[in-house]
């Protein structure tokens, strides 16, 4: 699958809008910030939903807190506001904006994340697992499924899922089918 080719990035309100969803779905404590407990929370709450035991439970609690050491300002409170999530992210983009590398190790690390049984595919169950991991209801799942897996073989492969991230993170477009690969856009 050849790599799609966006225009430059203007974080338009519409792009704020979608990673402002993407950092509540993080916030599992609901107090306004990250911290490393969100980060646990998440990785206990993925173990639990997916049935990992062993060395993949360890894997997610190690992934999990790999990703918080990238979010996590080098400071002694540890929290991570709205403002300084945006930010990271925004900085994330214009650095990998042209490195297919960058984006494709991001997209492989949650497809490892959610495909369960680690055949190399993510199932319409593991996407709703995913769905739930979010605090989405999983009935939401079976559309957004639909879309991402683009030759419609019913089972979504690693080309399609990175395809699907990429495209929510460097597309501007309020019509684009991936606005939602974290669920609706639409929370806070």
């Amino acid at each position: 699958m050849e790599p799609k080719v966006y225009p430059a990035l203007t974080f338009s309100d519409f792009w704020i809008k979608k990673f402002t969803a993407f950092f509540h779905r993080f916030d599992k404590t609901g107090d306004g910030v990250l911290t490393i407990e969100d980060f646990t929370i998440s990785a206990e709450l993925m173990i639990k939903l997916v049935g990992f035991k062993g060395e993949k439970a360890a894997a997610m609690r190690h992934n999990m807190m790999e990703l918080w050491q990238l979010f996590s300002p080098d400071r002694s409170d540890k929290k991570i506001t709205l403002e300084e999530f945006l930010e990271v992210h925004k900085e994330v983009a214009r650095n990998s904006f042209h490195d297919h590398n960058i984006q494709n190790k991001n997209a492989l690390f949650w497809f490892d994340c959610i495909d369960a049984d680690g055949d190399g595919e993510i199932s319409q169950t593991e996407h709703a697992c995913f769905f739930e991991f979010l605090g989405i209801d999983k009935k939401l799942s079976p559309p957004v499924f639909n879309r991402i897996d683009l030759n419609q073989d019913g089972k979504i492969s690693r080309e399609e899922f990175a395809a699907g991230l990429v495209d929510f993170t460097f597309n501007e477009d309020p019509n684009s089918p991936y606005n939602d690969f974290y669920g609706p856009v639409d929370v806070e």
